[in-house]
């Protein structure tokens, strides 16, 4: 059963995504004339099957942060925005939303074709909450940044497809989202046109929206975005700064996985739940799971695991040989393998911290073959009296008369 939306304890997330999964029922059955069709309204359907468009996704997007989405055609991308702006329900999981959504799905959608275009963005204002004289204050921008002063009073049934999309453009910028979701809009209109529209989200990127970016072109996602996500068959594979996550987007469209390929790690809790907050002393678990070719798992590769704190301090860093073994799950694009490792009481006291898996050839360690990345959290648990970066397992004995006593020891999970 789904977990409803709710609003983060933690101040600085705008969206979160914990384990989300959304199912859908798939009914196969072929009706070849209107008997047929009378027939299905009585009987029960065809046989279902059980189509999974999003499995475990976990991500998180901070205030004024810009991120983008990506995927192939049918990865889940469409389904991760409706998930967001709460036309889907999650199957299961929880998302937390911190701030009121505004959507660029469809351009348009929710116009009356017998409404002016003054009218329709009254409308418009009105489903996104605003008021009359709230939207009587905004129609001379809107109107103004579409370019329709000549066509705002007549009924939108006679403007061409461009007006159409650029008065639906105007409106969603000037509504004050909190939180944006665009997917393949900025192709709207003529060349001066998009170049202001790219003008306008980068203003309310600055302003502190934040935005869920879904495009096939890479290039405006590394221009634009800060952080990614790469999506496969439902599944997050890769996550992280954008021009990493970018380039391995780029990979799989080449088509350069017949080789052994890094798709996702991410950060559990003792109990195998999905995190990005912890406490000082926890034990982690690390989660990778890797795509495997069809002749199996080549015997030179290293999977490096290594930690980074907020200033970029490499703190630790391991590469162990990746076994040629390990068991596989036959799943939809290929083979899959998947290693655990875990840090035994986090040593670490407080502060951000970015751990980067990465996969390499053992001959050639400079060449990274795929990278994923993952930011964890660390937050002391009440009153502390630890002071530094480091937390570590401590005890302090006091000496009196002759006598030995332990006073205080450290905590330790």
């Amino acid at each position: 059963m789904a977990v409803p939306r709710k609003r983060s304890t933690r101040p600085e997330i705008a969206v979160e995504f914990r384990d989300v999964s959304r199912r859908f029922m798939l009914y196969h059955e072929r009706r070849n004339s209107f008997q047929d069709w009378f027939i299905g309204l009585v009987r029960p359907k065809g046989h279902a099957e059980v189509f999974w468009a999003l499995r475990d996704i976990s991500f998180t997007v901070g205030w004024g942060e810009a991120l983008g989405v990506l995927g192939r055609n049918g990865a889940g991308k469409s389904t991760l925005l409706k998930l967001v702006t709460r036309i889907l329900e999650p199957t299961s999981g929880e998302i937390v939303l911190n701030g009121d959504t505004h959507a660029m799905l469809e351009l348009g959608a929710g116009f009356h074709p017998e409404l002016s275009g003054r009218d329709n963005v009254f409308l418009n204002g009105s489903i996104y909450g605003h008021d009359r004289h709230s939207m009587a204050e905004r129609i001379d921008a809107i109107v103004q940044f579409a370019e329709l002063e000549q066509f705002i009073d007549t009924p939108v049934k006679h403007y061409s497809s461009g007006m159409f999309m650029r008065l639906g453009f105007a409106i969603a910028v000037h509504m004050d989202p909190e939180i944006l979701v665009v997917d393949e809009v900025l192709a709207v209109g003529d060349a001066n046109f998009q170049a202001k529209s790219h003008r306008a989200l980068h203003q309310l990127k600055e302003q502190g929206t934040t935005i869920l970016f879904v495009s096939h072109n890479a290039q405006q996602v590394r221009d634009f975005c800060d952080k990614a996500i790469l999506l496969e068959n439902g599944r997050l594979i890769d996550s992280g700064l954008v021009h990493d996550v970018v380039d391995h987007y780029e990979r799989l469209l080449a088509g350069t996985s017949e080789s052994l390929e890094l798709m996702r790690m991410r950060v559990l809790d003792a109990q195998g739940r999905s995190t990005d907050v912890v406490n000082p002393g926890d034990d982690i678990l690390i989660d990778t799971l890797l795509r495997v070719p069809d002749g199996g798992i080549p015997g030179d590769m290293l999977l490096g695991i290594d930690l980074y704190d907020q200033d970029g301090a490499h703190l630790f860093g391991r590469s162990s040989p990746v076994p040629t073994d390990l068991p596989l799950n036959a799943v939809d694009g290929g083979n899959l393998a998947s290693a655990r490792g875990r840090i035994q009481r986090l040593p670490v006291r407080s502060g951000k911290l970015h751990l980067v898996a990465t996969l390499q050839h053992a001959d050639d360690s400079e060449q990274v073959l795929g990278r994923s990345e993952a930011v964890l959290d660390v937050v002391p648990s009440g009153v502390s009296a630890e002071r530094g970066l480091l937390h570590l397992d401590h005890d302090w004995q006091w000496k009196a008369d002759g006598r030995v006593n332990q006073d205080e020891k450290g905590a330790s999970s």
